[in-house]
């Protein structure tokens, strides 16, 4: 999986869910994904996906940075 860095996680995934959001608002007919139309649902999922694999890669982030911080005041400890 893609390792990116929390900031960048952050921005698109409130794109991503913007993008989404807006689309629903919308409530287009046709959608258009990489300068193709395709199904109005398929748009959607693909926005979902995007949101979710930022949501996982924000969590993960966030579980090894937590892990390394107690990893480090352990051996200052020491």
């Amino acid at each position: 999986m893609i390792q990116l860095n929390k900031p960048l996680t952050v921005v698109i995934g409130i794109l991503a869910f913007g993008a989404l959001a807006f689309n629903i608002y919308e409530d287009p007919k046709v959608s258009h994904l990489f300068g193709k139309e395709i199904n109005d649902w398929l748009y959607r999922a693909f926005w979902l996906l995007i949101v979710g694999l930022c949501v996982y890669n924000y969590i993960y982030i966030d579980r090894n940075t937590l892990k390394n911080k107690s990893k480090s005041k352990l051996k200052s400890k020491n």
